[in-house]
């Protein structure tokens, strides 16, 4: 069978302790943008949701930030006409004096065929790179639902016309780490356009992404949605920005080392051999209890 289930999450712990209602709107959209990135229907996705809290008491002001939160799940389900049928919560994360950060991460589920998956690793040199931002409410710093979804749309019309070669999601870190994350793959490198502003470079544009299309891609559509080139990718394992250069080497051991001892990605030089007996007759026991009482 072709067919494979996409399962994603979305969740930023920063923007939550800042608004657990913006924290929960954008761990939606996160969720939906990576099963976007990946080649799915944003249309037919199901979405989960755990949800973390510190310890509930008499204090009125320890129940604001669920109902927050689920207010703002909530406002995300409604702008994209999506639901969500399932989900957890805890409300005990707390102990002594410390406090979990509001969480509420979200789960999205989708099905697609495996032959429409796209690669999140850039894929082919000299190829352009374009960012995709989430159309946002400059007031309230929240979505334009109808454009957003019009926007995840488009990306999915041209992920199924065969026009995008890799796709990422912006999410902590920004625009940068997005880049980084894409070239380690194929350790393939990439060079900025002009001289690109803090905020585009750093800021968590949860929901955005960064889009390698072929050369003969059709890009009228993603201008009228905001989008602009970010850059282009280079054969050179480097990453240039204006006189900047970073080689991808130090990049991804500094992306790596963080984690190392506890999830390691180098295994020991030392090799095991292990003599096991070949068949040799059949076990003739039968099991003692023959059927359940």
């Amino acid at each position: 069978t072709d067919t494979v289930t996409m399962m994603s999450y979305g969740f930023d712990p920063y923007v939550s302790s800042w608004s657990p209602y913006h924290g929960a709107v954008y761990a939606v959209v996160e969720s939906i943008a990576r099963i976007v990135a990946n080649g799915g229907d944003y249309a037919k996705i199901r979405f989960t949701f755990q949800e973390y809290f510190r310890r509930m008491t008499e204090d009125p002001e320890r129940w604001s930030q669920p109902f927050a939160a689920l207010l703002g799940a909530y406002d995300a389900q409604i702008g994209f006409g999506l639901p969500s049928i399932g989900g957890k919560d805890s409300m005990s994360g707390s102990f002594e004096a410390l406090d979990v950060p509001p969480t509420l991460v979200s789960f999205a589920v989708a099905m697609t065929k495996a032959s429409k998956t796209v690669s999140a690793c850039f894929r082919k040199a000299g190829s352009q790179a374009w960012m995709v931002p989430v159309p946002e409410n400059p007031e309230t710093h929240l979505p334009a639902w109808d454009k957003l979804k019009a926007v995840y749309a488009k990306i999915y019309e041209m992920m199924g016309k065969d026009q995008i070669l890799s796709a990422s999601v912006v999410r902590e870190g920004g625009a940068a780490a997005a880049v980084c994350r894409m070239c380690f793959g194929n350790q393939m490198g990439f060079q900025f356009a002009g001289d690109p502003d803090q905020k585009t470079l750093f800021a968590p544009l949860s929901g955005s992404l960064v889009l390698e299309l072929k050369d003969d891609s059709d890009t009228t559509g993603l201008e009228t949605l905001g989008a602009s080139v970010l850059g282009a990718v280079c054969g050179e394992p480097v990453i240039l920005i204006g006189s900047e250069r970073l080689s991808l080497a130090a990049l991804t051991e500094a992306w790596e080392k963080p984690l190392e001892k506890v999830f390691p990605t180098r295994a020991e030089t030392k090799a095991y051999f292990c003599q096991v007996p070949l068949y040799s007759e059949r076990n003739q026991k039968a099991p003692a209890v023959q059927y359940d009482k």
